[in-house]
This record gives C-alpha cells, sequence and structure tokens, in this order.
C-alpha cells in the first residue's frame, strides 16, 4: 500500500521563502497535520477544545497579516493560548497515545517534526532580528541576539527529540523539549525575517 504524501499551506513557498517566512511555513505544516489527526483520531471530549483551539490559532496565522493594526486583544490571547496548547498537545499526536484509524496519522508528531526541523535549523542560521520581547529586556543588541540565539537552540532540540525520542531517556531531557515546544509557541508569530 503506498502511503499518501499531505499537502498543506506553505508547501508551494521555495525554500527561502520557508525561511524568510518561517511563521506561515510552520503553521501551514502543522494545521494540516493537526486536522487530520483530529479527523482520524478518538481524542476524549474533554481534549477536543485543546485542540480546536490550537487550530484556531495555527488558521490565524496562515489568514491574518503580520502588519494587521486592529487586533482586539482578546483574540491575541486566543491565539497564543491556542499556540500554547498545540505544545501540549503536540508530543501525544501519534497512536501511541490516541487510538487512531488512519495509518497515516498514527505518528502525525513525527511528520510535524520532520517538515519543521529543517527549516527551524536554516531559520535559526538566518535569522537577523529578535523578537520584540529580547529587544525591550535586553539593550545591547549582542545579548539580544544571543539569548534569541539559545532560544532558537532550545526549540531544535524539541524537534529533534520528537524526530528521535529513543534517544532520549531522561526527565531532564523531556523538560527541556516541553520547554522547546513552548518556546516555539511563544515566538512563532514573531518568526518572520
Amino acid at each position: 500500500m503506498e502511503r499518501k504524501q499531505h499537502t498543506f499551506p506553505g508547501e508551494e513557498l521555495d525554500k527561502r521563502e520557508r525561511v524568510w517566512r518561517f511563521a506561515d511555513y510552520a503553521a501551514g505544516a502543522c494545521v494540516s497535520l493537526l486536522e487530520g489527526f483530529m479527523r482520524h483520531a478518538q481524542i476524549p471530549n474533554q481534549l477536543k477544545p485543546t485542540y480546536e483551539e490550537a487550530a484556531f490559532a495555527l488558521h490565524y496565522i496562515l489568514d491574518n497579516q503580520q502588519e494587521e493594526e486592529n487586533v482586539n486583544l482578546e483574540t491575541c490571547a486566543r491565539v497564543l493560548f491556542g499556540l500554547h496548547h498545540f505544545a501540549i498537545c503536540l508530543p501525544f499526536l501519534n497512536a501511541e497515545y490516541i487510538a487512531v484509524d488512519d495509518e497515516d496519522y498514527a505518528q502525525t508528531n513525527l511528520l510535524i517534526a520532520k517538515r519543521i526541523l529543517p527549516v527551524l535549523k536554516d531559520f535559526a542560521a538566518h535569522t537577523q532580528c529578535p523578537p520584540s520581547y529580547f529587544n525591550r529586556i535586553y539593550t545591547d543588541i549582542k545579548d539580544q541576539c544571543a539569548h534569541w540565539d539559545a532560544t532558537l537552540q532550545e526549540m531544535i532540540f524539541a524537534f529533534e527529540y520528537l524526530t528521535e525520542p529513543a534517544k532520549y531517556h531522561n526527565e531532564r531531557d523531556i523538560k527541556r523539549m516541553q520547554t522547546g515546544l513552548h518556546l516555539f509557541a511563544e515566538y512563532l508569530q514573531e518568526m518572520y525575517n
């Protein structure tokens, strides 16, 4: 049986655009697989709102311009919380934790990680400006960049963990992976060059 190739918004971007518009690429890569998983997984009713909010946040990134001026505070908070919901759900998007009726979605977390990791590494190598948080906290540009680089390395570790979880066995690595995913959620909306 031939495995179907998943398509997603942002897939049409060339390699350079994927790096320069990383947030769009990442949201597109994640939302299509997340929604496929949601259709084929037996998600407990009490967890469905968490998944739905994660999908809402990823769609919001794809559907709204970065420079949008009239965004209300409630929407901003919903998107940010939705991205953090995604960070919580991501390690469990597989048949080991939730029954899935389509083999193509049995390891959705792995599929997402394999799509995100190489482009995230390219983004980290070519990023030019830290998010505004780093500009407010650190006055020196070298400090801003150093802390942003360290943050990106934690995100990269999280996705490396998801691609090879058997390689990491201790509680420290699990906590580091969780932290990296939450950093990804926190800064995804600003990950453009």
